[in-house]
């Protein structure tokens, strides 16, 4: 059977399909190509988005956080270098000794999300300088004095009341008669009790500069922190506890750069504020909000107990805490000239 066309009209026929098939392929590729973009930039939009959020989350969080556990510490800045779903946070804080501001730490914190495995930024950790402190050793020290790893500043120590540590507390009020006595000097004080926050105000004598109170958040008094164990290397040796440090288990509240009216309701607060979060912190707000409050449905000021404080003031006037009773410890922190 002839066809009803010619070769001719076969071949124009078939060109035509070709010409749609490839017209309806390109168009397919540029419609999957649109489609492929568009579902691009709403993926990293919404990555944009969420990495945003973590991040002003983690800032909080950390700030919120270091306002009780950084004696005399202050945010100074920060830079945020953010990936695809996770990034780092530098953070950087310094303190005020004497109206003198010194640069204090660098901390580095990834963010992410929990159920994304990778995150961008900086890994590892760091730790306080050990230097081996000629006096503390000829009298038996079992511990080091820690030194900042940003700055080579003392770092400061905590005793609690009624633990024992074996007789090996810090006292640097010595140290102050050999300084210059126009120095500037931060310097923790440890209570030999605790004290209503009222009671620790009074306590020190005038001209001191109350910086920062050290609030009794000890619920569990049976841990190593607290008592003497078994040295595992010799029976008949005990271990004893060691003092606690900055970022260690220490909390309180205290002055601010713009505000030196410190009061118990600051702590109360922010433990509020950390229980309400629910973040990184919670379990540790929780328990501090629990131990405070007792058998209340809240903490108030009355349950706020002062285990120490941190001060500051030039070598001079910070000699007038020698003698005085309620000192157990006295560790000194920063120390920098006025000019």
């Amino acid at each position: 059977m002839t066809a009803p066309w010619d070769e001719a009209e076969d071949q124009n026929i078939m060109q035509t399909l070709k010409k749609t098939k490839r017209k309806s392929m390109i168009r397919s590729i540029l419609i999957s190509l649109g489609v492929s973009l568009l579902t691009l930039l709403i993926v990293f939009y919404g990555a944009a988005q969420l990495v945003g959020h973590l991040s002003m989350n983690a800032h909080y969080s950390e700030q919120k956080y270091r306002m009780i556990s950084s004696p005399n510490e202050f945010d100074s800045g920060y830079k945020d270098n953010r990936g695809f779903l996770s990034g780092v946070l530098e953070m950087n804080t310094y303190k005020i000794v004497d109206d003198v501001p010194i640069p204090w730490k660098t901390r580095w914190l990834n963010y992410n999300p929990w159920w994304f495995p990778f995150t961008t930024g900086a890994y590892g950790g760091e730790s306080n300088l050990t230097v081996e402190d000629p006096r503390m050793k000829q009298e038996g020290y079992e511990y080091y004095r820690n030194y900042n790893s940003d700055n080579g500043q003392r770092e400061m120590a905590f005793y609690i009341p009624g633990v024992d540590y074996n007789g090996k507390i810090i006292n640097d009020l010595p140290e102050l008669d050999r300084m210059n006595g126009d120095k500037r000097v931060e310097l923790s004080v440890s209570f030999d009790k605790d004290y209503s926050f009222e009671e620790a105000k009074s306590l020190l004598p005038t001209g001191i500069n109350q910086v920062w109170y050290w609030v009794d958040t000890y619920d569990d008094r049976e841990g190593f922190n607290f008592k003497p164990y078994p040295n595992e290397n010799d029976a008949n040796k005990l271990n004893y506890p060691t003092p606690m440090g900055p970022g260690f288990g220490v909390y309180g509240f205290g002055n601010r750069p713009d505000w030196d009216q410190a009061k118990p309701e600051d702590f109360i607060g922010t433990v509020q504020a950390g229980v309400d979060k629910k973040d990184n912190y919670h379990s540790e707000y929780q328990r501090i909000f629990n131990y405070l409050k007792k058998d209340k449905a809240a903490p108030e000021a009355g349950d706020i107990r002062i285990l120490g404080v941190v001060v500051t003031g030039t070598a001079e006037e910070l000699k007038s805490l020698k003698g005085q009773s309620y000192v157990r410890g006295a560790a000194l922190g920063a120390v920098v000239d006025k000019y």
